[in-house]
């Protein structure tokens, strides 16, 4: 009796919904979730309602649900997150070339190789700023709308796309400035363009874009747009009707504008970097015709130096990056809408490469400086032991990637840098979550790959379903296939090197020098929850879509568009039906020969290298030496 009773508390059908909520917290797949599911009604029940939200929000904090999230939401965030993270580990991604010269009509279709209108006069293409968004429209996982706008010049280019329930919406296009279609996922796309009147190609070239979220579909979408001879202004451009018009206009005194940065979260602002010295602050009011300087303040330490970037911090902080200085790092309070006259702290990045910085003169002689190109706020949740508005990253140009936590007394928290093109500036950089980032070179068109690898960044391992032959003994044991089973960072490390890595951008109807050897001027991703990003060289724009050709249960964004053939499916009619998926060259970071390795086409392929995605093929190893000659020429 005692026996049976005992048992009885045991069972699963008897524990309250409290415990099973820690027991799903301490689950580290979607598989197990499943099959704690299948076990009773009551489990089924509680794992439909709060075992895959638990799951989603313990092991991906960084997610904000829509609204109203519906009954299956949250599995299907499981799956697509997870996806996401698969695909990352594996370097599994599709990259297309999403310029739209011979879908837009008249504002680009007479656009050459180089990017710019015959007549401009310009000898270099365009250089792109990219800003994108995707909002939640219903409760679906699906139901997005994805936003990417980038500069071409001295116009504005524009793509929106309606995925999920919706994915039959149709724009009423008046003119030929914009496009619609449907691609492979059965997801509705449109294109449109804005140009200014009068606009001259270089002078009014742009050189910031800053999107605003629209929660509806029918909303016109709202872009503030900063141009290299000092306009400023909030635009309204709908890509459903041929309409644009001007919001408000920033008054900068006719100063060049930099680069600008938005802060959504209570009070909306704009800070602008004009000219080579300030810094202005904006209140975004779209109500207003004409729009003044709340605040500002000159950010520069020495007349030798100019801004060059700044960013938001959290809610009350703003971050600005110039340079050459020793001190190339200045964090403003940002209170009751106006920017702190005194620097809160200003960071000196320590001479990790002496010979790569600049030398900087003053009244004490000659100081070794560097510049801050790029900045990217990491939303780090508390789940990482870190505070929204305390870790950034800042990209130099000395090659040099830094972690910054504003908690510590250090100036910097950890340095990342690639071993191969060890001292090509940073100009460009997205965070992925907690767990890695992107950095764009300023050689070559590479971005490239960096794992973080801090206590807490990593919380959900895709590889946990595997067999791991370097467990220790007192590690887990997989009964089935009587193997041990991968169960911390160190059996995760050892199988599937988390080595750093390059990818060469090579877009296909851009084969010129110039742009082989472009910058990665842009780095842009809609939210932590795309499996997309957006990467700008010169005169194009490129996007990576984070997904394996061979996943049998893809993201959900992907399902549709499944086309067979017979009884298999055709890869190559759902993923690449008009042959324009390029395939890129990549090598890893390591301290011996680099071993270059390229994608295959899209078609069906067996895995070559173990834990990659299967469209890599390796090629011959190649000493650093002769890499270097390769970066040289331009070959890679």
């Amino acid at each position: 009796m005692a026996w049976e009773a005992c048992n009885e508390k045991a069972a699963l059908v008897a524990l309250p919904p409290e415990l099973l909520a820690q027991i799903v917290v301490h689950i580290d797949t979607v598989r197990v979730i499943s099959h704690l599911a299948s076990t009773c009604r009551k489990a089924h029940a509680f794992v439909e309602t709060d075992g895959f939200r638990i799951f989603v929000q313990t092991k991906f904090p960084s997610i904000k649900p829509p609204t109203r999230p519906s009954s299956s939401f949250w599995k299907e965030a499981a799956l697509g997150m997870t996806s996401l993270a698969k695909n990352w580990d594996r370097k599994a991604f599709i990259a297309r070339n999403i310029n739209p010269q011979n879908e837009v009509g008249q504002d680009t279709s007479c656009q050459k190789s180089r990017g710019r209108p015959a007549q401009a006069g310009q000898t270099m293409g365009f250089t792109p700023v990219i800003d994108s968004y995707d909002a939640w429209y219903g409760g679906d996982w699906t139901s997005r709308k994805e936003v990417v706008a980038w500069g071409a010049g001295a116009a504005l280019c524009m793509r929106a796309k309606i995925m999920g329930r919706n994915k039959n919406y149709e724009w009423q296009t008046l003119d030929n400035r914009h496009f619609k279609g449907v691609n492979s996922h059965e997801q509705r796309y449109t294109y449109a363009t804005y140009n200014e009147n009068g606009a001259n190609e270089g002078l009014d070239d742009i050189t910031s874009v800053n999107l605003l979220s629209q929660q509806n579909l029918n909303d016109s979408e709202q872009v503030i747009i900063g141009r290299a001879s000092g306009g400023l202004a909030l635009v309204s451009l709908s890509t459903e009707k041929s309409q644009s018009k001007v919001l408000s206009s920033y008054d900068t005194q006719g100063r060049p504008v930099r680069s600008a940065a938005t802060k959504s979260e209570s009070n909306a602002l704009l800070a602008a970097c004009l000219s080579d010295s300030t810094v202005a602050l904006y209140p975004i009011d779209p109500a207003s015709s004409q729009v003044q300087p709340i605040s500002q303040v000159s950010a520069l330490p020495s007349n030798q130096s100019r801004t060059w970037t700044s960013r938001f911090l959290g809610h009350n902080r703003l971050i600005v990056g110039l340079g050459p200085s020793q001190e190339p790092l200045n964090v403003y309070d940002v209170g009751q809408g106006e920017i702190s006259q005194e620097r809160v702290r200003m960071l000196e990045l320590s001479d990790f490469s002496a010979h790569a910085r600049l030398d900087l003169r003053g009244d004490i002689g000659v100081r070794s400086a560097t510049s801050i190109y790029s900045l990217a706020p990491i939303d780090a949740p508390s789940l990482a032991g870190r505070a929204d508005g305390d870790v950034f990253l800042s990209g130099a140009y000395d090659g040099l990637t830094c972690l910054h936590d504003l908690r510590s007394t250090n100036s910097i928290t950890a340095v990342f840098r690639d071993p191969v093109d060890t001292f090509s500036p940073i100009y460009s950089l997205l965070p992925i979550g907690t767990e890695r980032f992107v950095a764009g070179g300023a050689r070559h068109s590479i971005i490239k790959v960096f794992d973080v690898r801090m206590p807490g960044s990593k919380l959900y391992h895709a590889a946990d379903l595997e067999p791991c032959s370097g467990a220790s003994d007192n590690g887990p044991r997989n009964c089935k296939s009587g193997k041990w089973s991968s169960c911390c960072e160190h059996h995760y490390e050892a199988k599937h090197r988390r080595r750093d890595w390059n990818v060469f951008l090579r877009p296909t109807d851009n084969t010129n020098r110039r742009v082989t050897e472009s910058p990665v001027y842009a780095l842009s991703r809609p939210s932590q929850c795309s499996p997309t990003f957006f990467a700008g060289v010169e005169s194009t724009v490129l996007q990576f879509d984070m997904v394996s050709i061979m996943d049998e249960h893809p993201d959900p964004l992907f399902k549709y568009g499944q086309v067979k053939t017979g009884d298999k499916h055709d890869i190559e009619r759902k993923w690449d039906p008009q042959g324009n998926v390029l395939c890129l060259p990549m090598y890893e970071h390591d301290s011996g020969p680099v071993n270059l390795i390229k994608q295959r086409k899209v078609e069906y392929a067996r895995g070559s290298i173990e834990g990659w995605d299967e469209r890599w093929k390796p090629e011959e190893p190649r000493p650093v030496d002769v890499r270097r000659r390769y970066h040289a020429w331009g070959l890679v």
